[in-house]
């Protein structure tokens, strides 16, 4: 496993300091990308180190986004992992397209803005407190699972225990180091010193951290108005900070290589310290901004060397137990392979319900082929119905009935990259499922190339589809990914059956049923086998298999025809149009014989449930619209204006008048008398 370890310099700090040990820790298993530092010097020699400005907050750091990527090919990188957020931005863009994975670091907390966005973007997110990983969920909406929680390290070989009776033999001397911020809270102890120095006038304190100069100035003109400029002294960072923990008799504000050395610790007692120190054991806890509880603090560790002596060896003691290198280093491994062996999959199929039953043998391909795998869809919310019960998908995102306005775009793409997918699958291959497909950011992003492919990492020409059957052209898309459809046919899972939903309908279980679909969507009037034709074929129906149900299907806009239809057949029917949910439908289209439609979603649906389906097309390629089958049997007449894919006919539907009636029940009364079921024969 090769790792890239990627911050914005590699100077003296805790994070650097983290990098530094990991890079001695995993030797040639790691790379690091850093704008240089004065801890390069220590990296061992078998770590790469390439020197890259991922430093500057500014739009020009996008420029190195080509040359990370280039490093990423370069040492074949399984992982990058990034401790930063300018670093975090430029390797999350940089991994899209390769197979490194992106993983971050969150060392604190960040301001609530998207530029801090990207720090929750990985495929895991590690955080050193549970603090921290509240932080990341309740501010930034990192979802909980993707957390990881790996505290602090300390390298127990370079810091070395002094026994606390040593650290008396000098001037009492208490270290504060960190980064010179507001935060850290360096005010209110500069503030409490000046009480200390009350009960220890020659006690020192030696603040080690580097900041905004103008902060530092602050800190410095604080000490001078409390005339504590030769009790308190300013310094920059050291390579040394052993050698300063050794001498100390304190150190305010945590840190677990104190706990390692052997000196005692003051801290707030709110967030990560408070997860680290066992109040009164290991070291003492205050109350944020509180300079008097602080000052006694202070005071009760320098007034009890007894107590501080016991504080220094058991910190000493859970140092080893909890807080070593080799266990933090081995856990943070234990989520790189997790990384690399759990594969998150996103499928984009929009619309509509036909092609979503089309997409069946799909998404069961992706499921056999990645049994393992976080595999979520995304679709539209009125067809939950239809995808409740389905075992190819661990997820669902709905999208908003308004997906198409920007504004419902950025946010649902928004709420995709939280879950860090390795691929995403386009099955929709429209302009809005590759714009959605491109900012979930998936790694790899497969697709049909159209007028939008210019979006996807990996991508096989449209034209090449067109005169395949939806499955073939689904088959193309899945093969970038390596996935065949090993077995081309439509098949309905497996649905659980409610009890009596008969009843509601008038229906018992030995009815027997004649399915029709009296219409196609509004938008394809053309598509419509004429009324007279329904008719006729329903009178033959009854006249000759009168022990037969007949029940008429359709939405809200059948409800007319319907009517119409039943008005002048003058036989006994069942008029459902308007009148079942999509769950209901699956359920009675199962108890269907015969099922009679043009070409519509309900046609797809009866096939894939078993049913036997009389398909009527005329204005569109059935080549191009069905999935051959023994229970699909497919009327069509061929003109000369065949497959015009006109909604509206200039020609009063001539290619659908065509189809008469006795035909239509010729093939019925096949079906029924159980002849003919091997058929695939336009007529």
């Amino acid at each position: 496993m090769k790792i890239i370890q990627i911050l914005p310099r590699l100077e003296v700090g805790g994070v650097e300091r983290g990098v530094l040990d990991f890079a001695k820790y995993f030797q040639e298993d790691i790379a690091v990308i850093s704008w240089g530092g004065r801890l390069i010097a220590e990296l061992p020699s078998c770590v790469k180190h390439y020197r890259i400005n991922v430093a500057k907050k500014s739009i020009l750091a996008l420029s190195k986004i080509r040359a990370i990527r280039e490093i990423i090919k370069k040492e074949k990188a399984d992982i990058i992992h990034a401790r930063s957020r300018v670093p975090a931005w430029l390797s999350y863009i940089a991994c899209r397209g390769t197979d490194c994975v992106f993983l971050t670091t969150a060392h604190g907390y960040y301001a609530s803005h998207y530029f801090s966005r990207v720090m929750g973007w990985g495929k895991f997110v590690i955080c050193p407190s549970s603090v921290i990983a509240k932080h990341m969920v309740y501010d930034f909406g990192v979802p909980a699972e993707k957390i990881r929680k790996i505290p602090r390290w300390v390298n127990l070989d370079e810091f070395k225990f002094r026994n606390y009776k040593e650290r008396l033999k000098k001037d009492y001397l208490i270290v504060a180091i960190g980064r010179l911020s507001p935060l850290k809270g360096y005010d209110y102890l500069i503030r409490s010193f000046a009480r200390v120095i009350r009960s220890f006038p020659q006690a020192k304190l030696k603040i080690v951290g580097e900041g905004k100069e103008k902060y530092k100035n602050y800190l410095i003109n604080l000490a001078n108005r409390y005339a504590l400029n030769f009790n308190i002294e300013f310094t920059n960072y050291s390579a040394n900070i052993q050698g300063i923990l050794q001498e100390a008799q304190l150190l305010v504000f945590p840190s677990i290589e104190a706990f390692a050395a052997g000196c005692p610790v003051v801290a707030s007692n709110y967030g990560a310290p408070a997860e680290i120190i066992t109040n009164g054991k290991t070291g003492i806890l205050v109350d944020p901004r509180d300079i008097a509880s602080l000052s006694e603090a202070i005071l009760e560790i320098l007034r009890n060397p007894r107590k501080a002596e016991d504080i220094a060896n058991n910190a000493r003691k859970e140092a080893e137990e909890k807080y070593t290198l080799k266990y933090c280093a081995q856990e943070t491994y234990k989520v790189y392979r997790q990384a690399l062996q759990k594969i998150n999959i996103l499928i984009i199929k929009l619309s509509a319900l036909g092609d979503l039953i089309l997409a069946l043998p799909s998404f069961k391909a992706i499921r056999e082929n990645f049994p393992q795998a976080q595999i979520t869809l995304l679709t539209l919310r009125k067809y939950s119905a239809l995808l409740r019960e389905c075992p190819y998908f661990d997820n669902i995102v709905y999208a908003p009935d308004d997906y198409k306005k920007a504004k419902s775009i950025w946010k649902l793409a928004g709420n995709l990259r939280k879950h860090y997918f390795d691929y995403a699958v386009d099955l929709q291959n429209s302009r809005i499922s590759h714009i959605l497909g491109f900012l979930s950011w998936a790694r790899k992003f497969c697709g049909f190339k159209r007028k939008f492919g210019f979006l996807l990492t990996d991508s096989v020409s449209y034209k090449k589809s067109i005169n395949k059957g939806p499955l073939e052209s689904q088959d193309m898309v899945l093969g970038l990914t390596g996935i065949k459809i090993k077995e081309k046919k439509l098949e309905f899972y497996p649905i659980k059956t409610e009890k009596n939903f008969l009843a509601r309908f008038n229906l018992t279980l030995n009815d027997e049923i004649i399915g029709i679909n009296v219409s196609a969507s509004p938008k394809w009037q053309s598509k419509n086998w004429p009324i007279g034709s329904i008719v006729k074929t329903i009178r033959l129906i009854h006249k000759n298999f009168p022990a037969y149900k007949i029940i008429l299907f359709g939405d809200d806009y059948a409800k007319e025809r319907a009517e119409e239809i039943a008005d002048l057949a003058k036989v006994k029917l069942i008029n459902l149009c308007g009148r079942t949910g999509l769950e209901d439908l699956i359920r009675l289209l199962k108890k269907v014989k015969v099922f009679i439609t043009p070409d519509t979603a309900t046609l797809h649906l009866a096939q894939s449930l078993g049913v036997k389906v009389i398909a009527l097309f005329g204005p569109t390629d059935y080549r191009r619209h069905t999935v051959s089958a023994p229970n699909l049997f497919i009327f069509n007449k061929k003109l000369p204006c065949s497959f015009c894919y006109k909604p509206k006919c200039p020609f009063n539907n001539k290619c659908m008048v065509k189809i008469t009636p006795n035909e239509v029940f010729a093939k019925i009364k096949e079906i029924l008398n159980n002849e003919g079921l091997n058929s695939y024969q336009p007529s």
